[in-house]
């Protein structure tokens, strides 16, 4: 027996080399990656929770740029309808995506409660984006297609089915694979 005043060092702490060959720090990591996981997995969940699935509400209206938009129950691609805001900061990361996704595939934008037509489009010269936009100042559309967290993003078949949906960031790749997917 070692008396309790004993000059015994303790152990030296273990170096980056000893914890990355331990399997007890890799369960560790992989358990705290799981959590998180699981935890994004809830959070997306929640928010997407009163967004419209099954055939796509109707969708149509004067562009800000004057033009007419319709999302139309048999179209000859699937199209990308973007429900977003000038005021919102997670859309001003999604927005330079949907404005590359938007160069090889048809994209149907929603500005939500962003202002005057001349408001949005100010927002869109600054930021040179193209991507066809409909203003939805009274929320009106927004709630129709229950996107409620923004952005909204949802992915239409060619038959007016509503075959993906998502909201807050994502990749312009997740995009495009989910309308490549939308084909089928």
């Amino acid at each position: 027996m070692t008396p309790a005043n004993s000059t015994a060092k303790p152990a030296p702490p273990k170096g980056w080399s000893q914890k990355l060959r331990s399997p007890r720090f890799w369960l560790k990591q992989l358990r705290d990656l799981a959590i998180m996981a699981l935890v994004l997995y809830g959070v997306s969940r929640y928010l997407q929770r009163d967004m419209v699935t099954g055939q796509a509400p109707a969708l149509s209206g004067i562009a800000i740029d004057g033009s007419h938009l319709a999302l139309n129950t048999t179209q000859t691609e699937p199209t990308l309808v973007y429900f977003w805001g000038t005021w919102c900061p997670v859309c001003r990361v999604t927005s330079p995506m949907i404005e590359t996704v938007g160069q090889d595939h048809r994209v149907i934008s929603v500005a939500v409660a962003s202002g005057s037509d001349s408001e949005i489009q100010r927002f869109m010269d600054e930021h040179e984006y193209h991507f066809p936009v409909l203003n939805d100042d009274s929320g009106e559309q927004s709630t129709q297609w229950g996107a409620m967290a923004f952005p909204a993003i949802y992915i239409i078949d060619t038959q007016g089915n509503i075959r993906y949906v998502t909201s807050g960031v994502t990749s312009s790749w997740g995009m495009k694979f989910r309308l490549w997917l939308a084909q089928f």
